[in-house]
């Protein structure tokens, strides 16, 4: 099968639809959402340990492994249904829950560890977990305002924090206690505006509970096997193996913000073509992964080749540690761009059970193949199997994708003619 070159037509008329509409308000909202969590990570990266940085990077990513969580199980849920303003209410309740029940074990380790991000972690979350909610139902039912506005106001808080931080007035666990403490309260308010249920609760549904686990197993499995593996790696090789990657990654926050916007939007932008043949598809996606990756690479190639005197002014001490690992990590986010497409394809033609069993046999190897790295050969072990993961995912998502269009091509009827 040939695949055809990207053209500057076909990239123009790609910008064009990232630029306009609802893509357009997902960049903003995303933009200022990860240009808030990129100077807090930078800011907690210069004055922090390297075994700070790894505990503030676990509770970020059991943040983050929450809020994904809820969105699978409940938020997609939500915007999937007839009438999304009648059950955003229900919705809500049902994230907090989620959020309370994801922050029990949290909280347990933070009495265990004594480490104060993962207390905050897990006092907060509900609350954080409850403004993502918010901000996606918002962006879904076109009120981009909303959504807007409470970025806008927690980037600022942010800011503000960083600031109380940079000039030493509060530790780096206080600025991310006061970045935290201001999601959760601007979760709580919108919800209250938007006339939302802010009491957690369940109403036992066994078709909607069962369906709701299975995916949420499915988000474990694929996506959240990454943060997973971070945990996991921080309990067998210790902290500062995941401090020194945290520090690696916080370098590369503009790569992956670029990334996981583009990323967002790939589900809708392939559906778009989902009736053309199977060989048109494969080529828009293969016209996607090389534009997404030609705009991302100079700027990951940039970061990789950063000077120290650059290097130290952002990270400080922890320059030291991050500075071999930025190659190999940022050649990792740029294998991810590949296997993201393929795996929205996947979403596009509904192939779910397929998805989730690759998603199982990747995320199963992923999490102690990356703990066998860092015991092995600590920071530099593990990135380097992350990167070794990271092709294996693109290569192995593009096979079944590949396959499942030209299996759905030869199952198609063929016109009959009149």
């Amino acid at each position: 099968m040939k695949f055809g070159a990207p053209t500057w037509p076909g990239i123009q008329r790609l910008l064009r639809r990232l630029t306009s509409g609802r893509a357009s308000r997902a960049l903003v909202v995303g933009g200022l959402s990860s240009a808030g969590n990129l100077l807090l990570s930078v800011t907690i990266a210069r004055q922090e340990t390297v075994a700070g940085v790894g505990w503030f990077a676990i509770a970020f990513s059991l943040y983050i492994l929450a809020s994904g969580l809820t969105r699978a199980v409940v938020t997609d849920a939500v915007l999937a249904s007839d009438a999304v303003t009648a059950a955003a209410n229900e919705g809500s309740r049902r994230a907090i829950a989620v959020g309370a029940v994801a922050a029990l074990p949290i909280l347990a380790a933070a009495v265990a560890t004594g480490s104060p991000y993962l207390l905050v972690s897990g006092v907060a979350l509900p609350g954080l977990v409850l403004y993502d909610y918010t901000k996606a139902v918002s962006l879904g039912v076109g009120r981009p305002r909303l959504a807007c506005g409470q970025e806008l106001l927690w980037a600022t808080l942010t800011v503000l924090a960083v600031l109380l931080g940079l000039f030493r007035f509060v530790s780096p666990a206080a600025v991310f206690a006061i970045w935290a403490a201001a999601g959760a309260l601007l979760g709580g308010l919108a919800a209250w505006h938007q006339g939302y249920g802010v009491v957690p609760a369940w109403r036992m549904n066994p078709d909607e509970t069962r369906l709701a686990v299975s995916f949420g197993a499915q988000f474990l499995v694929t996506t959240g096997s990454a943060h997973l593996a971070l945990t996991v790696t921080a309990v067998g090789a210790g902290a500062a193996v995941v401090g020194a990657l945290s520090a690696g990654r916080t370098m590369l926050g503009p790569v992956n913000l670029l990334l996981g916007t583009a990323g967002a939007l790939m589900i809708p932008y392939l559906a778009r073509s989902r009736e053309a043949p199977g060989s048109v598809r494969i080529r828009l996606a293969v016209r996607v992964t090389a534009i997404v990756t030609g705009c991302t690479a100079p700027l990951a190639v940039a970061v990789a080749l950063l000077p120290d005197g650059a290097g130290l002014r952002l990270l400080g001490r922890n320059w030291e540690s991050a500075q071999p690992l930025l190659a190999a990590l940022a050649l990792e986010s740029l294998l991810t761009v590949a296997a993201t497409v393929a795996f929205a394809g996947h979403r596009v033609e509904r192939a779910g059970p397929r998805a989730l069993l690759l998603g199982i046999l990747l995320g199963a190897t992923r999490v102690p193949a990356v703990l066998g790295g860092a015991l092995l050969f600590g920071a530099g072990g593990a990135a380097t199997v992350m990167v070794v993961m990271a092709l294996a995912s693109a290569l192995i998502w593009w096979w079944s994708y590949v396959t499942l269009l030209r299996r759905v091509e030869t199952a198609r009827p063929v016109a009959q003619p009149v």
